[in-house]
């Protein structure tokens, strides 16, 4: 009974003992858990304390340096025609607005042609609100640039823009746009984004005849921002806004950020061109064009893809060399020649003087005519908008309507090569008859000095 008695106890002192243990190991458990909870805590306030942002002491953007630097540098257009009746006299009605960048002193603004086109007033519109009369000093519609000019007072306060390159430009490069959207009503508007492309020279529009490798990027601009300012991060010039990619009027696709400057180191050039001398000189042809589709190689019935001679000026160079109305050029010093741009692009390598060679295709008979009797001109179905307005029934920011489009021969009959036929941009309606076998002709052309119209 001792032996079993002690076997008793020892399993009840054994018992006790690890149920202690349990307990004691349950209770270090619980009281370690209650010190980390609080340890927790505590770092949880003070990382919460930490992690408090601080407001930037100041607003790191860009674009409030170049807005301000640039405030006096920017301003509106404002283009009028000038009617008369007995009851109210002369009136200027306002047909279109943009925006301009003083380029230099002296009150000298550049802006868009197609702003100021087929105004007889212009007004420029200061940074203090006012409006002030400006004149014309020169326009260059091949290239859609024109300047005009404020008097001496109002001149002095003004501050010509910094020039910058537009060389130093890359995809990605942060550009703010200055102008005026929509007009007055919304002037001094400042907007910022990037390059997203460069050298874009496949944007063809009916608002130049001149190839130019358009900077892409996606600061909002709209209709009345034409002629405004693209700015670097320095607030150096680097483009003219002067395009917008909207979407095309055949599809109810709208798009938005693809905006386009003309580079200021072609905008620079003519600009300069401009205030010294009121005119863009340039070698050419003397003569206007139409783009013409067809197959690579002429056939008896169709005439190549080529750029047709519309109408030639007397005693022009090309009248001189031989050359014929209704000729179509395939060949500018062997370089293939398919549109206008390509016949321009090649010209303006060149100084009035060099001799280029020119090759044509030439139909034993030919005639054009009207198709119905009527026009075709669907204008720029694309919809490369520009300007603010309503010319030539212009849909703004959606390009030219149906039915509708600018007379581009008149700077052709003027001298200006590369200008289109007024009968139509791709031929649409026209129609050409010829028979008869056709002549491939190269002869040599001593080019002239062509001016724009100022």
């Amino acid at each position: 009974m001792k032996t079993n008695d002690k076997k008793n106890g020892m399993k009840v002192l054994l018992t006790a003992m690890l149920t202690g243990a349990i307990v004691l190991t349950g209770s270090h458990a619980l009281t370690n858990r209650s010190v980390l909870a609080e340890a927790d805590t505590a770092t949880n306030n003070e990382t919460a304390q930490e992690a408090v942002v601080q407001a930037p002491a100041q607003d790191t953007s860009p674009a409030i340096y170049v807005a301000q630097k640039n405030a006096n540098s920017v301003v509106g257009i404002i283009t009028s025609q000038q009617t008369w009746s007995r009851q109210s006299g002369v009136v200027d009605q306002d047909v279109a607005e943009g925006s301009g960048v003083v380029i230099r002193d002296g009150g000298y603004v550049l802006t868009n042609y197609h702003v100021v086109e087929g105004g007889d007033a212009y007004k420029v519109l200061m940074p203090d609100g006012t409006k002030v009369e400006a004149t014309i000093a020169g326009t260059d519609s091949a290239t859609d640039l024109a300047v005009l000019k404020v008097d001496e007072e109002n001149a002095a306060k003004l501050t010509p823009v910094d020039i910058g390159t537009s060389e130093d430009l890359v995809v990605g490069s942060t550009v703010i746009a200055i102008g005026n959207p929509g007009g007055e009503v919304l002037a001094n508007t400042v907007t910022m984004g990037i390059v997203s492309a460069l050298e874009r020279t496949a944007v063809t529009t009916s608002n130049t005849s001149r190839r130019i490798s358009y900077i892409q990027h996606d600061a909002a601009i709209n209709s009345g921002n034409s002629g405004g300012g693209l700015f670097n991060t320095q607030g150096e010039l680097v483009g003219i806004n002067t395009l917008k990619y909207s979407g095309s009027m055949f599809s109810s696709s709208v798009y938005e950020g693809l905006g386009f400057a003309i580079p200021v180191d072609t905008a620079k050039d003519i600009a300069d061109q401009l205030i010294d001398n009121g005119v863009v000189t340039r070698p050419g042809l003397g003569i206007v064009v139409q783009n013409t589709e067809g197959p690579d190689e002429p056939l008896a019935n169709t005439p190549p893809a080529s750029v047709m001679i519309a109408s030639i000026n007397a005693d022009s160079a090309a009248d001189k060399a031989g050359l014929k109305q209704y000729d179509y050029i395939t060949e500018v010093d062997g370089q293939r020649i398919t549109s206008y741009l390509d016949l321009t692009s090649i010209l303006d390598q060149h100084q009035p003087g060099d001799v280029v060679s020119v090759t044509v295709v030439r139909y034993n008979r030919q005639a054009v005519s009207r198709q119905n009797g009527y026009d075709f001109g669907y204008g720029n179905g694309y919809g490369f908008g520009y300007g603010f307005g309503d010319f030539f029934n212009q849909i703004p920011g959606y390009g030219y309507g149906y039915g509708q489009q600018p007379d581009q021969g008149q700077n052709g009959q003027n001298g200006q090569d590369g200008q289109q036929d007024q009968n139509g941009q791709q031929g649409e309606n026209t129609q050409t008859e010829i028979s008869s076998g056709y002549e491939t002709i190269t002869v040599d052309v001593t080019l002239d000095a062509l001016d724009s119209a100022k």
